[in-house]
Protein backbone atom coordinates (compact mmCIF):
# COMPACT_ATOMS: atom_id res chain seq x y z
CA UNK A 1 0.00 0.00 0.00
CA UNK A 2 1.67 3.31 -1.12
CA UNK A 3 0.23 5.95 1.71
CA UNK A 4 2.48 8.63 0.11
CA UNK A 5 5.00 8.54 3.07
CA UNK A 6 8.17 7.84 1.30
CA UNK A 7 10.96 10.42 2.07
CA UNK A 8 9.94 10.88 5.34
CA UNK A 9 11.34 10.96 8.95
CA UNK A 10 9.59 9.22 12.24
CA UNK A 11 10.62 8.62 15.82
CA UNK A 12 8.74 5.90 17.22
CA UNK A 13 8.86 5.72 21.10
CA UNK A 14 8.25 2.26 22.52
CA UNK A 15 10.11 0.30 19.46
CA UNK A 16 11.95 -2.29 21.06
CA UNK A 17 8.27 -4.71 20.91
CA UNK A 18 4.83 -4.87 20.52
CA UNK A 19 2.63 -2.13 18.95
CA UNK A 20 5.70 0.04 18.30
CA UNK A 21 7.66 -2.58 16.77
CA UNK A 22 4.68 -3.27 14.43
CA UNK A 23 4.31 0.40 13.69
CA UNK A 24 8.23 1.08 13.24
CA UNK A 25 7.89 -2.21 10.25
CA UNK A 26 5.02 -0.76 8.51
CA UNK A 27 6.28 2.26 8.14
CA UNK A 28 9.93 1.24 7.25
CA UNK A 29 7.74 -0.69 4.41
CA UNK A 30 6.40 2.97 3.36
CA UNK A 31 9.43 4.39 2.73
CA UNK A 32 9.78 6.38 5.76
CA UNK A 33 13.47 6.64 7.76
CA UNK A 34 12.99 5.68 11.17
CA UNK A 35 14.56 6.58 14.81
CA UNK A 36 13.41 3.69 16.85
CA UNK A 37 13.49 4.60 20.87
CA UNK A 38 12.99 2.38 24.00
CA UNK A 39 15.04 1.32 26.88
CA UNK A 40 16.59 -2.10 25.89
CA UNK A 41 19.47 -1.15 23.74
CA UNK A 42 20.19 -4.85 22.49
CA UNK A 43 16.20 -5.27 21.58
CA UNK A 44 16.28 -2.11 19.57
CA UNK A 45 19.26 -3.49 17.57
CA UNK A 46 17.23 -7.03 17.11
CA UNK A 47 14.33 -4.60 15.91
CA UNK A 48 16.74 -2.09 13.76
CA UNK A 49 18.29 -5.26 12.15
CA UNK A 50 15.15 -6.86 10.85
CA UNK A 51 13.93 -3.65 9.74
CA UNK A 52 17.38 -3.19 7.50
CA UNK A 53 17.02 -6.59 5.88
CA UNK A 54 13.76 -5.97 5.10
CA UNK A 55 13.86 -2.35 4.23
CA UNK A 56 17.11 -1.85 2.81
CA UNK A 57 17.25 1.07 5.37
CA UNK A 58 18.61 0.88 8.57
CA UNK A 59 17.28 2.86 11.44
CA UNK A 60 18.90 5.29 14.17
CA UNK A 61 18.05 3.90 17.65
CA UNK A 62 18.47 5.90 21.02
CA UNK A 63 18.03 3.69 24.07
CA UNK A 64 16.66 5.49 26.82
CA UNK A 65 14.25 5.51 29.72
CA UNK A 66 11.28 8.10 29.09
CA UNK A 67 10.40 7.86 32.52
CA UNK A 68 13.61 10.61 33.21
CA UNK A 69 12.93 13.83 31.98
CA UNK A 70 16.14 14.45 30.64
CA UNK A 71 15.99 11.99 27.97
CA UNK A 72 12.78 13.09 25.85
CA UNK A 73 15.53 15.77 23.55
CA UNK A 74 17.78 13.25 22.80
CA UNK A 75 16.02 10.85 20.41
CA UNK A 76 14.65 13.64 18.48
CA UNK A 77 18.64 14.93 18.31
CA UNK A 78 19.24 11.48 17.04
CA UNK A 79 16.71 11.42 14.37
CA UNK A 80 17.60 15.22 13.61
CA UNK A 81 21.37 13.60 13.10
CA UNK A 82 20.71 11.08 11.21
CA UNK A 83 18.11 12.33 8.71
CA UNK A 84 18.02 16.11 9.51
CA UNK A 85 14.75 15.96 9.60
CA UNK A 86 11.37 14.91 11.92
CA UNK A 87 7.97 14.05 10.26
CA UNK A 88 6.28 11.87 12.55
CA UNK A 89 6.29 11.14 16.27
CA UNK A 90 4.62 8.05 16.94
CA UNK A 91 4.63 7.93 21.14
CA UNK A 92 3.88 4.07 21.79
CA UNK A 93 5.74 3.63 24.66
CA UNK A 94 3.56 2.47 27.87
CA UNK A 95 4.49 0.26 30.45
CA UNK A 96 1.33 0.29 33.14
CA UNK A 97 1.04 -2.39 35.80
CA UNK A 98 -2.44 -4.17 35.87
CA UNK A 99 -3.52 -5.59 39.53
CA UNK A 100 -5.86 -5.16 41.93
CA UNK A 101 -6.30 -1.71 42.87
CA UNK A 102 -5.95 -2.02 46.80
CA UNK A 103 -2.58 -3.38 45.51
CA UNK A 104 -1.18 -1.17 43.69
CA UNK A 105 1.91 0.73 45.20
CA UNK A 106 2.33 4.59 44.88
CA UNK A 107 5.66 3.78 42.83
CA UNK A 108 2.95 1.53 40.15
CA UNK A 109 0.84 4.97 39.84
CA UNK A 110 4.06 6.60 39.32
CA UNK A 111 6.12 4.89 36.83
CA UNK A 112 2.77 3.94 35.14
CA UNK A 113 1.95 7.98 34.01
CA UNK A 114 6.21 8.48 33.86
CA UNK A 115 6.44 6.15 30.79
CA UNK A 116 3.04 6.82 29.03
CA UNK A 117 1.85 10.10 29.59
CA UNK A 118 4.68 12.01 30.62
CA UNK A 119 7.13 10.43 28.21
CA UNK A 120 4.32 11.32 25.42
CA UNK A 121 4.44 14.61 26.74
CA UNK A 122 7.67 15.39 26.83
CA UNK A 123 8.24 13.76 23.61
CA UNK A 124 5.59 16.05 22.13
CA UNK A 125 7.00 19.32 23.49
CA UNK A 126 10.53 18.10 22.10
CA UNK A 127 9.54 17.40 18.66
CA UNK A 128 6.78 20.28 18.30
CA UNK A 129 9.42 22.76 16.75
CA UNK A 130 10.54 20.46 14.04
CA UNK A 131 7.11 19.33 13.42
CA UNK A 132 5.63 22.69 12.80
CA UNK A 133 8.99 23.00 10.15
CA UNK A 134 7.62 19.65 8.42
CA UNK A 135 3.97 20.09 9.21
CA UNK A 136 3.89 17.12 10.54
CA UNK A 137 2.10 14.56 12.67
CA UNK A 138 2.06 13.03 16.11
CA UNK A 139 0.62 9.73 16.63
CA UNK A 140 -0.62 8.72 19.90
CA UNK A 141 -1.25 5.09 21.10
CA UNK A 142 -3.09 5.51 23.85
CA UNK A 143 -5.54 2.12 24.51
CA UNK A 144 -9.02 0.95 24.23
CA UNK A 145 -8.54 1.35 28.09
CA UNK A 146 -9.57 4.82 28.00
CA UNK A 147 -13.16 3.78 27.07
CA UNK A 148 -13.53 0.90 28.85
CA UNK A 149 -12.43 0.68 32.54
CA UNK A 150 -11.81 -2.80 34.32
CA UNK A 151 -10.82 -3.51 37.72
CA UNK A 152 -7.68 -5.28 36.98
CA UNK A 153 -6.14 -1.80 34.72
CA UNK A 154 -7.18 0.96 36.96
CA UNK A 155 -3.13 2.92 36.48
CA UNK A 156 -3.54 2.06 32.52
CA UNK A 157 -7.53 3.64 32.08
CA UNK A 158 -6.76 6.44 34.15
CA UNK A 159 -3.05 7.07 32.12
CA UNK A 160 -5.31 6.75 28.70
CA UNK A 161 -7.98 8.61 29.73
CA UNK A 162 -5.01 11.38 30.57
CA UNK A 163 -4.09 10.81 27.20
CA UNK A 164 -6.89 11.03 25.39
CA UNK A 165 -7.35 14.71 26.25
CA UNK A 166 -3.71 15.98 26.16
CA UNK A 167 -4.38 14.53 22.77
CA UNK A 168 -7.53 16.39 22.12
CA UNK A 169 -4.95 19.43 23.63
CA UNK A 170 -2.81 19.41 21.00
CA UNK A 171 -4.83 18.57 17.99
CA UNK A 172 -6.12 22.22 18.99
CA UNK A 173 -3.04 23.41 18.97
CA UNK A 174 -1.93 21.78 15.69
CA UNK A 175 -4.72 23.31 14.01
CA UNK A 176 -3.03 26.65 14.97
CA UNK A 177 0.57 25.28 14.35
CA UNK A 178 0.05 22.76 11.03
CA UNK A 179 0.94 20.09 12.98
CA UNK A 180 -1.64 16.76 12.78
CA UNK A 181 -2.63 15.35 15.94
CA UNK A 182 -4.14 12.63 16.56
CA UNK A 183 -4.69 8.74 18.74
CA UNK A 184 -5.48 5.23 18.19
CA UNK A 185 -7.32 3.11 21.02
Amino acid sequence: MDLGLKGKVALVTGASGGIGTAIATELAREGVDLCLTARDRNKLEEVADAIAEMSGRRPAIYAGDLREPDVSSAPITAAIAAFGRLDIMANCAGDTKRGDFTKLSEEDWLSGFAVKFHGCVRMTRAAWPRLRRTRGVVINIVGVGSRFGSAEFAIGGAVNVALLNFTKVMADIGIRDGVRVNAIN
